[in-house]
């Protein structure tokens, strides 16, 4: 299937098409992405792809009947839905490439809750740490880039972990752990203390802003 990518700059957009998991790994980024858009920076809204399943990070608008009873969160194969795109906050201006390290928050656009985990309750299924989706804002929701290869900065359609601060346990989801009613087929989304090829996330389809202030290329 095709996936579409949309870049905002100042006053105007482009469309360009990509696909998702076999663009990542059997084409280069430059050939996939419009050169100059390399980069997920702040304050674009984007889709995370969970790798190994090729699922979506998505905030399904159900709440966890166990646990904190918070919103769950889970990976789904449905790429279309809205519920899919969360917003990268950060403490740079809008349009600078989040860099490998960097603290960021991921709004989920369509209900403005916050990507969040904590260490005192456990995920429903596998019983890691469990995450949710936060109405509040908090350190809960803060989470560190992390770049598996040596980058500078967060680029697409690169595998990254994305590690919670307060506890250091990074977002994960397990393919054979899905929920049945009323998400069937949903993936359980958790924390865990070992970043490993369940860990890994991939932005794809997207609202991407404008690269300013670019470090310098190292990748």
């Amino acid at each position: 299937m095709k996936k579409f990518y949309v870049t905002i700059e100042e006053d105007h957009a482009s469309l360009f098409g990509g696909s998702s998991k076999s663009a990542a790994k059997d084409q280069p980024l430059d050939d996939v992405v419009e050169e100059g858009w390399e980069h997920v920076t702040s304050g674009s809204t984007i889709k995370l792809s969970h790798v190994k399943s090729d699922t979506r990070l998505v905030l399904p608008q159900v709440s966890y009947g166990t646990g904190s009873q918070q919103q769950a969160v889970t990976a789904h194969s449905d790429a279309s839905s809205t519920k899919n795109f969360w917003l990268v906050e950060s403490e740079t201006p809008r349009g600078t490439p989040i860099s490998c390290g960097e603290k960021v928050r991921l709004v989920n656009s369509d209900s403005s809750h916050n990507l969040h985990s904590h260490s005192n309750h456990k995920s429903p299924i596998s019983g890691a740490q469990e995450v949710s989706g936060f109405d509040g804002r908090d350190s809960g929701d803060l989470w560190t880039v992390e770049c598996l290869k040596d980058k500078v900065a967060w680029r697409r359609l690169e595998p990254v972990y994305l590690k919670h601060v307060e506890t250091g346990w990074y977002l994960q989801s397990l393919p054979s752990k899905k929920y049945g009613q009323p998400i069937v087929g949903h993936q359980e989304v958790s924390a865990a203390k070992k970043a490993d090829s369940n860990a890994q996330w991939m932005a794809l389809e997207g609202y991407y802003f404008s690269v300013r202030n670019l470090p310098p290329k190292k990748d």
